[in-house]
């Protein structure tokens, strides 16, 4: 027997979307039930999805297919997964719209390839071995939820050698050890970490023929990602770093080569942030919401949001969702990346319209001329200047931005010829960074 549903009059708190239920949430500052607010932070990402589903048009259909088949292929997507809260949300979402379409008797919009960089040290990959909780096992329980989907593990070690399309997930023994080894601060090996990580999903969405590479950054990982490379010195960069389309294309060394030359790839790579209109703490709470079992008892143990670190209870707002961060006992112990993470976390609480700005504007940033925009037919002085990219992080270099970073700190250029001989020339944040 179907329960009636209660009139608006007779509810204490309804909800001011549906007016139906009772508001159990509060999102934005506006009272929600907990299906408007499921169904808000969907419509997020179907607006986003619809914008990339314009952009990439479907590839040609294989050669063997007949006159009465399908006239175009279908598109493929490469998801980068970190095991962390933002792409979790995004995978779960990328299965619920595949589920919808083909419920509608459609044929599925796309194929998803996931891609998890396996980070680990090989002493922290002994000790989460001897737990039972190493990237491995998690990833196996991401595989049985979401059977329907590719799933890999590479290292990161693949951003030097991008694997062949026959066998994406291969890996060489023959890498020299990536730079951020010889980091001597938690900063500097963050920070290469993080852009060698980049490179790698860049290079497995072309070794699996994938048409963009999507990245579950939420709006408040994009304002952090915005102030942390500016002050890093790469905030020339910032609109390929934030912004939505195509990015420098390069990929590293091919070491299958003696003459080791930078390998260009065929075509410009699109990067695209589906959940870029979204909160983080919003993204936190939606992960709890779902049900059998919630997003959060994916996620790593040791990451904070999950479920052992987590209340399941549905009278959580979206403003009190986020689990407050233990204190630091040492600043020599946060990166740049930890600072920024930690501020816009506290300032979305009570500001989230500030975080929304901060991404929004960088949104609206201009790229410059050449360094891999994705424009074809361009003059020979604008294919010159495509060439230049950092060797490390990809992104576009700025000769006169980088001086004046010198100049100002008072900088001298120090001895980087064993660094430049094997990544060539580097921008000012990977130049510092690999100071250490």
């Amino acid at each position: 027997m179907v329960e009636p549903t209660p009139a608006a009059g007779s509810l204490t708190r309804p909800c001011v979307k549906c007016r139906t239920q009772e508001a159990a949430l509060e999102s934005r500052s506006q009272p929600v039930c907990k299906d408007c607010f499921l169904k808000f932070v969907a419509g997020k990402f179907i607006k986003q999805i619809g914008i990339l589903g314009k952009d990439v048009r479907p590839p040609p259909p294989p050669p063997s297919t007949t006159g009465n088949g399908p006239h175009t292929g279908i598109r493929r997507y490469l998801l980068g997964l970190s095991l962390g809260l933002s792409s979790t949300v995004l995978l779960h979402l990328l299965n619920e719209n595949v589920d919808f379409i083909l419920a509608k008797g459609r044929g599925a919009p796309f194929e998803l390839v996931v891609v998890h960089v396996d980070t680990s040290s090989s002493n922290a990959a002994a000790a989460a071995a001897a737990a039972g909780t190493t990237d491995h096992d998690v990833l196996a329980q991401y595989r049985e939820r979401y059977p329907r989907f590719e799933f890999h593990s590479v290292p990161l070690s693949t951003s030097e050698s991008p694997s062949s399309p026959s066998d994406p997930s291969s890996t060489t023994t023959a890498t020299p050890p990536a730079p951020a080894t010889a980091g001597t601060s938690r900063a500097s090996t963050s920070d290469i970490t993080t852009h060698l990580t980049r490179r790698t999903l860049l290079a497995q969405t072309h070794a699996h023929n994938c048409q963009a590479l999507l990245l579950g950054h939420s709006t408040t990982a994009l304002a952090a990602l915005t102030l942390a490379e500016a002050a890093k010195g790469r905030g020339f960069a910032v609109p390929w770093l934030v912004g939505d389309g195509p990015v420098p294309g390069r990929l590293g060394l091919d070491n299958g080569n003696d003459d080791d030359k930078p390998r260009k790839p065929k075509a410009p790579i699109l990067i695209h942030h589906p959940l870029r209109d979204a909160l983080r703490k919003e993204l936190l709470l939606y992960a709890r919401l779902v049900n059998n079992p919630p997003l959060t008892a994916l996620l790593h143990p040791s990451d904070p949001d999950s479920l052992s670190s987590t209340t399941t209870g549905e009278n959580d707002s979206a403003a009190g969702a986020t689990k407050p961060r233990p204190a630091v006992i040492s600043h020599r112990d946060l990166s740049i990346e930890d600072v920024m993470t930690r501020y816009f976390a506290d300032v979305e609480e009570n500001y989230p319209s500030v975080v929304a700005n901060v991404a929004r504007t960088t949104g609206k940033l201009v790229r410059g001329v050449g360094a891999g925009a994705g424009a074809e037919g361009g003059s020979k002085e604008e294919e010159e200047e495509e060439e230049e990219e950092c060797g490390l992080c990809g992104m576009p270099l700025d000769g006169d931005g980088d001086e004046r970073w010198r100049g100002e700190l008072g900088i001298q250029e120090r001895g980087l010829e064993g660094v430049s001989a094997r990544w060539g020339r580097l921008c000012y944040g990977c130049e510092r960074s690999t100071a250490g």
